[in-house]
């Protein structure tokens, strides 16, 4: 071995003299380990932009599926004795407390879907709130006791949900 400097194995020096040629076998774990590096930052650019895809999506449809929900459980909940889908896409839930009649309507206005309550036939709502923003809405009859909701989300994507409804008619 003597001086220590020109170390073989088989027939070629490593780490000898020569320290540029040492620096040559690192060249190619370099490259490997930067392609490596590169690749992982891709593929998690990648997955980023599903995920925040997929994100998006469940977002826009929790805000149709929520106006939905709220009006079927409404519609479920109330004491009503009568519901009247009027032409212009209105659903409105009569009610009869100290046998006066009150109306819960619930429609399409300034691109918010609204809530009102009042009077029956009266024009002024005791309260008015907004449930969810909305492009569309829609009700219709599919039988006597079953009605079709349809609402419309911001990027015009439609929602619909049936609901049973056992005291129809006035």
């Amino acid at each position: 071995m003597g001086q220590g400097t020109n170390i073989r194995h088989g027939s070629r020096k490593l780490y000898g003299a020569n320290p540029s040629y040492a620096a040559l076998y690192r060249v190619p774990t370099l490259l490997l380990v930067s392609l490596f590096a590169i690749s992982t930052l891709i593929a998690a650019s990648y997955g980023m932009k599903a995920y925040q895809g997929i994100v998006k999506g469940a977002e826009q449809n929790f805000v149709g599926r929520t106006g939905l929900a709220y009006i079927a459980t409404k519609i479920r909940q109330s004491e009503a004795v009568a519901v009247e889908l009027l032409e212009n896409h209105t659903l409105v839930l009569i009610e009869e407390i100290d046998n006066q009649r009150y109306a819960t309507s619930i429609s399409l206005r300034e691109g918010m879907l609204r809530e009102s309550f009042g009077a029956y036939g009266s024009r002024s709502a005791i309260f008015d709130t907004a449930i969810t923003a909305a492009q569309g809405f829609s009700v219709a009859y599919i039988t006597n006791d079953l009605i079709e909701i349809a609402l419309e989300d911001d990027r015009g994507a439609w929602h619909k949900m049936m609901v049973y409804v056992p005291f129809m008619g006035v």
